[in-house]
C-alpha cells in the first residue's frame, strides 16, 4: 500500500508506514470497550467535562494534531453558559465588605484599560467596574481615573512591568534641568499611586486556560468568575464604566487562537498563541487572574454573629451571648498560636 496510507487492525487500533518504512500505530480510546461511545457513551460524556475547550479534547482524545488552529478560546463557553457568567441584574452590587483588587494595561495609540475586580469570602471572583480609554495623554486618564468607584479601596493595582524602568520614549527630557520618568513616575506625578508590578505568568495561553478552569463543568456547579455586564455590544465602548465591564467581555468574545495555514503546517507544529489584536482589557484582567487573589475575610465579630444567628433566632439571648464571647476568645487564641519555623 503506499505510504501513509492507515489501516485499521482492529476498532480503534490503526497501522500506517512512513516513506522509510517506519510502523506507526496509533492507538484511539474507543479500542477499550469501557470507553467505546458505541458500547458505553457515558464515559465520554463525563470525560469531556475534565477538559476546559473542544479543541483541547480533539487534540489530546481524538488525536487531532491542528485542532484549535483560529478557534475562539472562551466564546462558546460564554454564549452556552452566559446567564450564569454574566451578570445582568441592573439591581446587583457587589458586598462593600468584599476585598477589591485591579489590573491595569496602559496604552499610547491602543486603549488603556483597568479592571476592577471584587473576591468574596469563598474566593470567587466578580469582575465589575473599568476604564477603557484610547488615545489619551497620562494626566487626561488620571483625571477619570480618580472618579472611579471604589477605587480608594483597591488593595493592589498589578499593572504591565513596563511601565515602570526608565525606557519609555515618550519621556525624553525636553530641557537640561529635566530627567528621564518611567510612565509609572507620571502618574504618581498626576495623583495615582497605586500600581505594582506584576511578576506572575504574561502567557495569554495560561490566562486562557486559568479562565476557563473557572468556568467549568458549569451544568453541575456555578462558576468561580463572573463578569457584571448590563450593557454589552458588538463594538468598544470608550470611557469610565463604574458597575460594568462591556469591554472586558467584548474582547473575551474575540478572543482567538492563532491559525496557520496549510504551507505554514508543513513546516511548523501547530500554534496554540493567541492573536495580539484587541486584548487591552484582557490583559489588564490576566494581571488579575494570574495574580490568584486572595478571598475577603470576615472580622473576628461578623464570624461570631454568624455562630450564635441560629440561638438569637430562637430567642435564646442568654446562651448567644455566651457563645458569643466563647467565639471570640476562641477566634483570638487561634490568632496568637505560635507557627513553628524550621525543622522537625
Amino acid at each position: 500500500m503506499p505510504p501513509q496510507t492507515q489501516v485499521e487492525i482492529v476498532r480503534g487500533i490503526t497501522l500506517r508506514r512512513t516513506k522509510g518504512g517506519i510502523p506507526v500505530i496509533r492507538h484511539h480510546y474507543s479500542a477499550d470497550p469501557a470507553r467505546d461511545p458505541d458500547i458505553n457513551p457515558e464515559w465520554k460524556l463525563q470525560e469531556r467535562r475534565k477538559y476546559t475547550s473542544q479543541a483541547s479534547w480533539d487534540r489530546e482524545q481524538e488525536i487531532i494534531d491542528n485542532a484549535g488552529g483560529g478557534e475562539l478560546v472562551l466564546a462558546d463557553t460564554l454564549v452556552t453558559h452566559w446567564k450564569k457568567i454574566v451578570i445582568e441584574d441592573p439591581r446587583w452590587q457587589p458586598d462593600p465588605k468584599w476585598r477589591v483588587e485591579a489590573g491595569f494595561d496602559h496604552g499610547r495609540a491602543n486603549p488603556t484599560s483597568m479592571e476592577r475586580v471584587y473576591c468574596d469570602y469563598e474566593g470567587n471572583l466578580f469582575f465589575c467596574g473599568e476604564y477603557y480609554q484610547p488615545g489619551r495623554e497620562i494626566w487626561e486618564h488620571a483625571i477619570t481615573l480618580k472618579q472611579m468607584a471604589d477605587i480608594r479601596r483597591i488593595s493592589v493595582c498589578y499593572a504591565d512591568p513596563s511601565i515602570f524602568p526608565l525606557n519609555a520614549q515618550a519621556n525624553v527630557p525636553t530641557r537640561k534641568d529635566e530627567r528621564a520618568k518611567s510612565l509609572n513616575e507620571i502618574y504618581v506625578e498626576n495623583g495615582i499611586e497605586i500600581f505594582s508590578p506584576f511578576h506572575g505568568d504574561h502567557s495569554d495561553i495560561s490566562f486562557g486556560e486559568r479562565v476557563l478552569m473557572h468556568w467549568r463543568d458549569l451544568e453541575h456547579r456555578q462558576p468561580t468568575l463572573k463578569i457584571v455586564c448590563r450593557n454589552f455590544s458588538e463594538s468598544p465602548q470608550p470611557g469610565l464604566h463604574n458597575w460594568d465591564c462591556p469591554n472586558l467581555l467584548w474582547e473575551m468574545m474575540r478572543m482567538r487562537r492563532v491559525k496557520l495555514t496549510a504551507q505554514q503546517l508543513l513546516s511548523r507544529n501547530t500554534s496554540e498563541a493567541i492573536v495580539q489584536k484587541d486584548n487591552h482589557a484582557l490583559d489588564a484582567g490576566k494581571y488579575l487572574v494570574m495574580s490568584h487573589p486572595e478571598p475577603a475575610y470576615k472580622s473576628a465579630k461578623e464570624t461570631a454573629a454568624e455562630a450564635v444567628a441560629p440561638l438569637v433566632e430562637q430567642g435564646d439571648l442568654t446562651s448567644a451571648n455566651i457563645r458569643y464571647a466563647q467565639t471570640l476568645s476562641r477566634l483570638d487564641q487561634s490568632k496568637r498560636k505560635p507557627i513553628r519555623i524550621g525543622r522537625h
